[in-house]
């Protein structure tokens, strides 16, 4: 277990063996999570649109959703037209 030292400027020194493992590069980005009281400290990742990409999976597609959603708007509307 790595014990750090919080400066004045609340900055932490992450050992270098820690930060090799985990593959944190001077200049790079962490994104910090507060759990349960502890502090997590991931890399972040350089692209977030395409590290979300893909990460829902299942047996749907957004785009039928919205072209089911459409076509039943288009119903509420010719119903609301024909009273």
């Amino acid at each position: 277990m790595a014990v750090s030292q919080i400066s004045s400027k609340g900055q932490i020194l992450i050992p270098r063996q820690l930060r090799r493992k985990l593959g944190f590069r001077a200049g790079g980005k962490v994104q910090l999570i507060e759990e349960g009281g502890r502090l997590v400290i991931t890399p972040a990742a350089d692209d977030p649109i395409a590290a979300a990409t893909g990460f829902l999976t299942g047996k749907f597609s957004l785009t039928e959703d919205l072209r089911r959603e459409h076509q039943e708007e288009k119903r509420r509307e010719q119903k609301t037209r024909s009273r």
